[in-house]
């Protein structure tokens, strides 16, 4: 069923084909190639403001770390050298430290728990925050659950991690996690992880199926542990600098479309995972599913009773997101 554009919108559709004027080309960065979730997420956002501005707005999108990694594009991002970028929730966390919330082990219950929380007030509230680091919080993404690759060995109980190098992205909450499992964190930007495990600085990471998959960890580290130790939404935001200088229908056109987004993907990431996931097993990756996870919520429990005793404001987020039902 096609949906209806509210009577603004509609309006600003018109403005879009009456001038080329303040025609604008969006661009986009993305550590992950075309043909991934996120990329083809913001293909499809670029597909409805052009449809809606007859061409006036369009989105150019870098994919496959053309402009450097995560941390790299955002801070290119903030300056407004860029429009527009991807990122994990993990690189924000700088800027917005509630954000981190997100990336404790075992915090979400569930992939629908996570949806309640990012699409309810604890999510918007969180994305309006950005905009003091520069950003304009668009919408989330999915990014499905993350679990432990290696090397060396599976990993079936957090003894199997101690002395193991494992690469996290560049945040402290990532490192005490797999320190408190008794591994080592490394933190290692996402577009230098393949070469440092060719060479050693570390022995595994932790990621989805499709990032597994996609950028061939896999032909150095075959081991796929099922820990599903995180459940960890992604966002895509824009420049404040930028979006200060639209006319708030161009604004309302890209809110209009994000949120649209947001939905698209969770589609594609779903038929995602379970095709990559099958791919991971054709490429001869050992993937085993730890049944018993308990031992890994409890070692883990250190990493969120710390970050409960950062503030008050940590203690409310973890006990507002622990309400949602």
């Amino acid at each position: 069923m096609k949906k209806l554009l509210t009577p603004t919108i509609a309006a600003a559709v018109v403005l879009g084909t009456m001038s080329s004027v303040s025609a604008m080309e969006i661009k986009s960065s993305d550590v992950h190639p075309m043909g991934y979730p996120t990329t083809e997420g913001i293909k499809y956002l670029g597909e409805k403001l052009g449809d809606w501005t007859n061409g006036r707005l369009s989105i150019k999108i870098f994919h496959s770390m053309q402009l450097g990694g995560e941390k790299e594009a955002l801070e290119q991002v903030q300056i407004g050298a860029l429009e527009m970028t991807r990122v994990s929730v993990g690189v924000v966390g700088p800027i917005v430290k509630e954000f981190d919330a997100f990336n404790l082990p075992y915090f979400f219950r569930d992939v629908n728990h996570m949806h309640k929380v990012t699409a309810g007030e604890i999510g918007q509230d969180l994305l309006n925050r950005l905009e003091g680091g520069g950003l304009i919080g668009l919408g989330y993404m999915d990014a499905g659950s993350r679990s432990f690759y290696n090397k060396v060995r599976p990993i079936n109980k957090p003894a199997d991690l101690k002395g193991l190098k494992i690469r996290v992205m560049q945040n402290p909450v990532f490192v005490e996690l797999v320190n408190s499992l008794g591994g080592n964190g490394i933190q290692v930007s996402f577009s230098e992880l393949y070469t440092a495990l060719q060479t050693g600085v570390v022995d595994g990471a932790e990621n989805n199926p499709p990032t597994l998959y996609n950028h061939k960890h896999y032909e150095i580290a075959n081991h796929y542990s099922l820990t599903h130790h995180l459940i960890v939404p992604e966002i895509f935001v824009f420049s404040k600098k930028v979006w200060d200088t639209m006319s708030p229908l161009d604004q309302q056109l890209i809110r209009k479309a994000s949120a649209l987004t947001v939905e698209k993907v969770r589609d594609l990431w779903a038929k995602k995972e379970a095709g990559d996931f099958a791919n991971l097993a054709k490429v001869g990756v050992k993937v085993n599913e730890v049944a018993n996870k308990a031992p890994f919520i409890k070692a883990t429990q250190v990493v969120r009773d710390n970050f409960a005793k950062k503030g008050d404001s940590f203690k409310k987020i973890i006990a507002a997101v622990a309400a949602v039902k």
